[in-house]
């Protein structure tokens, strides 16, 4: 961040308006997985999401629109961070989501802060502030209360479905912790064109190899509500979305930055799931959102 006093307010308000449109975009993500997840197969949707952000990454990059370099970088790096998200991440978050509903699905994810500052300490060895330490906390407790009092959780139909979320938690906070370190290697698009590419190719050979042919693509094509949903997945979630992830986690903490976007989106995520998708809320649902959205404000003021 700038020293300079209006530059770095103007920095702070570009990076407050990036956490809005993050978490509309990958809060509704939820919704419109599932959505997606009517007519395709986990694998498959993944296919034709990434497979649409290679498409446009490729045609901006070879317009130069949007240009990149890796010559001299540590590609390894890079490698390592991608291999993890999206390739480990998406398949367990959209088995996940499969598995259980919008909501739960994107309550779990708001686990990911505490994650960064657990993965922090004991692999990095990094401290974390008390503000921040508690926001994260109380965020936490909000997850908790969401989940626990809710009359349709068990630990029974949906239990393979938490276990994708919590895996989807711990290598979630892993991406954060590498995406922090490639911010001061890698531009933001580099960051984000390894990402598109790696997805592209994983899923679309993993998707041939199970069999599927082209049936994700024929979906995508017959139109309809999977084809608005894969659209969106597309550019908004897996190009867009990620553009400003990489941003933000390259100009803040890593446990400060994954704190206010996790949380934000895990508000707009379950608000969709129960206006679009009818999934069941009640007291404990206000109280979690509001305990989340406490846990936001109170780590964000690390911002100021």
């Amino acid at each position: 961040m700038s020293s300079n006093p209006s530059e770095s307010k103007e920095n702070k308000t570009l990076l407050y308006i990036l956490f809005v449109a993050l978490a509309l975009l990958w809060g509704l993500s939820f919704f419109g997985t599932k959505v997606a997840l009517v007519e395709l197969d986990p694998i498959e949707l993944l296919a034709v999401r990434w497979g649409m952000s290679l498409i446009l990454f490729c045609l901006l990059i070879g317009t130069r629109i949007i240009k990149v370099n890796y010559r001299g970088k540590n590609i390894k790096l890079l490698i390592a961070a991608v291999m993890v998200q999206p390739c480990a991440y998406a398949i367990l978050e959209a088995v996940g989501i499969d598995l259980t509903t919008s909501s739960e699905s994107s309550i779990f994810i708001a686990v990911v802060p505490l994650m960064v500052v657990l993965e922090s300490f004991v692999f990095l060895k990094q401290k974390v502030s008390r503000r921040t330490g508690i926001g994260i906390l109380v965020g936490f407790a909000g997850v908790v209360t969401s989940i626990i009092f809710s009359p349709e959780f068990s630990t029974g139909g949906k239990f393979a479905g938490y276990l994708c979320l919590i895996g989807a938690v711990m290598v979630g906070a892993l991406y954060t912790l590498l995406s922090n370190r490639l911010g001061g290697e890698f531009t933001t698009m580099e960051s984000s064109f390894g990402l598109a590419v790696a997805g592209g190719l994983f899923f679309n050979i993993l998707s041939l190899l199970r069999g599927s042919g082209l049936h994700p693509y024929e979906v995508f094509f017959s139109g309809g509500q999977t084809m608005w949903a894969l659209i969106y997945l597309g550019l908004g979630c897996s190009f867009a979305a990620y553009i400003i992830f990489n941003y933000t986690l390259s100009r803040l903490k890593a446990e400060l930055a994954s704190c206010i976007q996790t949380n934000s989106i895990t508000v707009v995520g379950v608000a969709s799931g129960i206006i679009f998708g009818g999934d069941n809320w009640g007291w404990y649902t206000i109280l979690g959102m509001g305990m989340t959205i406490a846990g936001i404000l109170i780590a964000s003021r690390d911002m100021n």
